[in-house]
């Protein structure tokens, strides 16, 4: 009898302790797309919205976003934007260390002025950056991002892939959100995201 009641309190205990486990793993693990860890590391060298030539490796050392759009893109850049809008102000302190950089695909439009005036409109932390057509395709290129300039009527439109991608500290893309994600989806990846780059927690000196 006391073996038996012995054997089913070590079940329990063991029990709990896989439940426990369980849990922490789902709550350590990202809810947007995680990239292939073999997949090439991306760069780009474009024009910020300041007109300083910049590449990905500028903003090393922190979480990055990046979003390709264009400005005169009637739904989903501004819904996408306003949405990260949110994501940083929802995140508080730790917004200090993502940055969200939208590159334009449509550079004979977006200047590097005009730029600035749209993306600082959703959040002033955010940059702009443009280039020449063929840096602009280089750099979607590097995230396997497709766009076409189509006509329409006297004007036209620029068809885009929809993706945004999360870089790490490092400058490794590891994650990307679509539009089915929600807002707390990405500030729950975002958290776990930058304390990667914190082990001592995001006001240490060490990382």
């Amino acid at each position: 009898m006391k073996r038996a009641m012995a054997f089913r309190r070590a079940f329990l205990i063991a029990t709990v302790a896989v439940l426990h486990l369980q849990a922490a793993l789902a709550a350590g693990s990202y809810r947007l797309t995680e990239w292939p860890a073999v997949a090439p590391r991306p760069d780009f060298q474009l024009v910020d919205m300041n007109g300083r030539r910049r590449s990905l490796r500028d903003y090393a050392g922190g979480v990055s976003i990046v979003f390709f759009g264009y400005r005169h893109c009637p739904d989903v850049c501004p819904g996408e934007l306003l949405e990260l809008s949110q994501v940083v102000r929802k995140l508080g302190p730790l917004a200090s260390h993502v940055q969200v950089l939208f590159i334009s695909l449509d550079p004979e439009r977006d200047t590097p002025e005009l730029l600035k005036d749209y993306v600082t409109s959703f959040d002033p932390r955010f940059i702009g950056l443009t280039g020449s057509n063929a840096e602009i395709n280089a750099a979607a290129a590097g995230f396997s991002v497709q766009f076409a300039k189509v006509a329409l009527g006297n004007d036209f439109t620029v068809d885009h892939s929809t993706g945004t991608y999360v870089l790490d500290q490092t400058g490794r893309l590891r994650l990307v959100g679509t539009l089915q994600n929600s807002l707390d989806d990405w500030v729950h990846d975002l958290q776990i995201l930058v304390g990667e780059g914190f082990p001592n927690g995001p006001n240490s000196t060490k990382k």
